[in-house]
């Protein structure tokens, strides 16, 4: 990002904040070094270092730390950090109000995923998104519930596809929902259980289980939708093993090391061959999943046609043939009605 510059800043500036001072700064905190930062933003090295040098002659500051490696940044860096991306945000979202205007829809959007929903959703909504907005930029942010709830924050990423649990803790944190599947056992072809159109987990509890999570929070609650939905079943069950790769989950199973416990969406990005894929008969025990947006950050125009996208887009195909056997999915607000502040 080149050109512009912004003015009003106080202290010992004396003159404006060039943009591209501030990506180098930017480039620099998230790619953990001068060199790198070089490599990622397709400058030399010196001409990062004299963007860093201007910079922190204009704030009349030091802001990295040179004397380790990999570079720390000061306190003063820490203190200008989250203003740098603000400004940033502005700039891009300025072009894009333009841009918009113009009839020509550009930008960049970063976009929050955990892997089931990597595989089976994301990748038919990005090619759709890129027929319709071809000058928009789309990057991936994977990640846990809750890093992806952080990186919401942090404006890592504009918005994000989580399971709606565990709630985020922080108020701005906006979600419509998108979709519901069960939890799934997965046993093998040859098991009398493979048969039934529904397992309830006593059934299942019978045998070790593979399954995913193990968080929990600091007053010993469990985080994932597996144990929380064993304790509110009042099942016990011996979990043999915990993968939270889904083929490894899988893989794990088919070693015949327990009888596997997962969700829907998950079991059909995963090779299966070999088992039997077997949803679980307690309706309290399916999973949510939507889209979730901080509220306390302006959505630029980009951002908010792949938000409309999203919600208007089909579920995956093994949630869609799920619902054809009768089941439905309750919706949250529409995300007209629910349209971010800020």
């Amino acid at each position: 990002m080149t050109g512009g510059a912004v003015s009003g800043m106080s202290g010992a500036a004396e003159g404006n904040l060039k943009i591209e001072w501030i990506a180098s700064f930017l480039a620099v905190v998230d790619h953990g070094g001068f060199a790198a930062a070089a490599t990622h933003t397709f400058r030399s090295q010196p001409r990062i270092s004299a963007h860093i040098g201007d910079l922190e002659r204009s704030l009349g500051a030091e802001l990295f730390d040179r004397k380790g490696r990999p570079v720390r940044l000061t306190e003063a860096g820490i203190a200008f950090l989250g203003h740098a991306r603000a400004l940033l945000r502005e700039v891009d979202a300025a072009r894009s109000s333009v841009q918009a205007v113009l009839g020509v829809l550009r930008g960049r959007v970063k976009l929050g995923t955990f892997p089931s929903a990597g595989a089976a959703f994301v990748p038919d909504l990005l090619t759709t998104f890129r027929t319709q907005h071809p000058q928009v930029a789309v990057s991936l942010v994977e990640g846990t519930p809750a890093e992806l709830v952080e990186a919401l924050g942090s404006g890592e990423a504009d918005i994000a596809l989580r399971p709606l649990s565990p709630p985020p803790a922080e108020s701005s944190i906006r979600y419509q929902t998108l979709w519901e599947e069960p939890l799934v056992a997965l046993v093998p072809e040859e098991s009398p259980m493979a048969a039934a159109t529904f397992l309830s987990l006593r059934e299942i509890a019978q045998e070790p289980l593979v399954t995913y999570g193990g968080a929990r929070k600091e007053g010993g609650e469990s985080l994932d939708e597996v144990s929380r939905a064993l304790t509110a079943a009042s099942v016990h069950a011996s979990i043999a093993y915990r993968s939270n790769d889904p083929q490894t989950l899988v893989n794990l199973t088919r070693a015949r090391l327990g009888i596997g416990l997962t969700n829907l969406l998950s079991a059909s990005v995963t090779d299966t061959a070999g088992l039997a894929v077997v949803p679980i008969l307690e309706s309290g025990n399916r999973r949510q999943v939507g889209v979730f947006w901080d509220s306390a950050h302006a959505m630029q125009p980009a951002t908010r046609a792949l938000m409309h996208l999203i919600t208007q887009f089909p579920v995956p195909q093994a949630i869609a043939q799920y619902q054809r056997r009768g089941f439905t999915t309750t919706q949250s607000r529409t995300f007209e009605d629910a349209e971010p502040t800020g």
